[in-house]
């Protein structure tokens, strides 16, 4: 006997199982974002991690980028994100920053699985999001106070609206907007992703009714989605924005003069950047080669864009044809080319392109046999289950006997090995902090004056600043007094001459005492002080030479302005 369904139920199947896909679809972005986002309170840092982090908190209460406060170009949009969050919650400026960081994070491997599905099908999606969601890079950054995981978040947000543009859609002024608030918290961001926006323009543009009104509105929505930022921080920064363009620039010759070869870098700064670029992003991506390259193989077009494809959208007459591998490839090697020619700065640069990149290595296998699919699956569950466990469970990403042991460049430690993105070095973060914060119990800030060494705890001078403002204190580097801070303010001293408030000792904090800090202390000169669960510390009177600086008394000093 023949079994048929009557027309009704031929009527009522389709739509049922559409409602339950579409509540599938709902709730699986909703998990994975909530996922993420315990995972990243779970991890959370209780300082920040970071000298630039340090310098975020700072503006969260004074905004000034001559002070570093935040740094320069200034991130404004970030730093106001932080003050609604402090505003409308018991959090105070680092936390607020870092909730704001944790939740651009977590829409960030929720939209890994929108796009993915939408680009390439069910498998993608889960493929896609599996791994950005135990990237130690998402996760570290997710975890700590930075603006980088808007950078991910923003690139995959340009991406959907470049792969859905049509004719005379709203999609190019969309991703305008996107881009000009992109630069509000990155100001790097509308360099990087602007091929992105450029893509949507052109599949909007192209064959609409009014090609004039899509560039006009799409020039408009840019204008207003930097004029969101870019107007508050002109008025609230001092001088305005003369004063950002000064200290932007300083910066930025001060960074690609030592790294790129277009500014006349030298060859070792050329190869050095080139070797950090390159090591951290096969850090962040390593792991999927194996998977890229099997499916590469047993796919017979393994870039192929097939219309019919599940989870793809079919090609609509007038859009000019852009494959998926193609729009992938926009959106992850310019970003990755830009870094690379010019300055990569630290890890945390990855995620302008890690996404889309994540997206390009992964596409091979969406094309799979179903059977050939599941072995693709097994392999990115395994890379998945290794990143969660390096960054849960190891000191670094690279194991520390792999480092210096080849001659492999992104093995070797002045690149950046073992890449220490874990939980772990959060954790050693904030207790690094809190033995230095252990010095304003031993030291009396009317009578002390903390010095800290390039090289040789130097990096906690910044952090030291933030846990302990009452305190005067100094930079040395290189035989140089580069800095003198008080009351989180600090300026550009730059000589050989430090010079101590009337009877007061300065007190070198380091990791590990030089020979001639030891000498000093044979001689009777430098007295060195146990500090409890602390660092290292010395006290030198004035009219001594110490590290090629003279310590001189000089009148009461006032608050760096």
């Amino acid at each position: 006997m023949t079994v048929t369904l009557d027309a009704p139920a031929r009527r009522t199947a389709p739509s049922a199982l559409s409602r339950r896909t579409r509540r599938t679809d709902r709730a699986v972005p909703l998990g994975l974002f909530a996922a993420a986002l315990a995972s990243y309170a779970v991890a959370a840092a209780a300082w920040p991690t970071e000298w630039d982090s340090v310098s975020l908190v700072f503006g969260v209460d004074d905004f000034d980028v001559t002070q570093a406060s935040p740094h320069a170009p200034g991130y404004w949009l970030y730093v106001a994100l932080g003050r609604l969050v402090r505003a409308v919650t018991p959090l105070g400026a680092a936390d607020s920053l870092l909730a704001a960081s944790a939740v651009a994070a977590a829409a960030t491997v929720a939209l890994g699985w929108t796009v993915g599905r939408a680009m390439g099908g069910r498998w993608l999606g889960a493929a896609t999001a599996g791994v950005l969601l135990t990237s130690p890079f998402v996760a570290f950054y997710g975890s700590s106070v930075g603006t980088y995981p808007f950078d991910a978040l923003a690139s995959l947000v340009l991406l959907h609206l470049a792969f859905c543009a049509t004719p005379g859609s709203w999609h190019a002024p969309a991703a305008a907007a996107v881009l000009g608030l992109a630069g509000g918290v990155r100001q790097s961001s509308l360099l990087l992703l602007a091929p992105l926006a450029v893509v949507a323009l052109v599949r909007c543009a192209r064959r609409a009714p009014s090609p004039a009104r899509v560039l006009v509105t799409t020039a408009v929505a840019g204008v207003a989605g930097v004029a969101v930022w870019l107007v508050p921080m002109a008025l609230e920064q001092p001088g305005g924005l003369a004063a950002v363009r000064e200290e932007s620039g300083r910066m930025w010759r001060q960074a690609v003069e030592v790294s790129s070869a277009v500014y006349g870098a030298p060859g070792g700064g050329v190869r050095y950047n080139v070797g950090q670029a390159t090591g951290y992003t096969l850090a962040a991506v390593a792991l999927l080669l194996p998977v890229t390259a099997a499916a590469a193989v047993l796919a017979r077009r393994p870039w192929r864009h097939d219309d019919d494809h599940r989870g793809t959208r079919p090609r609509r007459r007038g859009v000019p044809r852009v494959t998926p591998a193609v729009l992938l490839a926009i959106a992850a090697l310019p970003p990755f080319a830009f870094v690379t020619v010019f300055h990569f700065g630290k890890a945390g640069y990855v995620l302008s392109y890690l996404p889309p990149l994540v997206l390009l290595l992964l596409w091979p296998a969406r094309d799979l046999t179903r059977r050939r699919r599941l072995v693709a699956g097994g392999l990115v569950a395994a890379a998945c289950a290794v990143q969660a466990l390096r960054f849960w469970g190891a000191p670094a990403l690279l194991p520390e006997r792999l480092t210096d042991t080849s001659a492999l460049w992104f093995t070797e430690s002045r690149f950046g090995a073992p890449y220490r993105i874990t939980e772990d070095a959060i954790r050693r973060t904030d207790a690094d902090v809190e033995r230095y914060r252990a010095l304003g119990r031993e030291f009396d800030p009317a009578s002390d004056e903390l010095v800290f060494m390039y090289m040789n705890g130097g990096h906690r001078f910044r952090h030291a600043m933030l846990t302990l403002p009452e305190f005067r204190m100094h930079y040395v580097q290189l035989g140089f007094h580069e800095w003198s801070a008080l009351q989180r303010r600090w300026t550009h001293e730059r000589d050989h001459v430090l010079e101590l408030a009337p009877g007061a000792r300065a007190v070198f904090v380091v990791d590990e005492p030089r020979s001639e800090m030891q000498a000093l202390v044979d001689a009777g000169v430098a007295t060195r002080v146990p500090v409890e669960d602390g660092p290292t510390a010395y006290a030198v009177p004035a009219g001594f030479t110490v590290y090629d600086v003279e310590l001189v008394a000089g009148p009461a000093p006032a608050a760096p302005r």
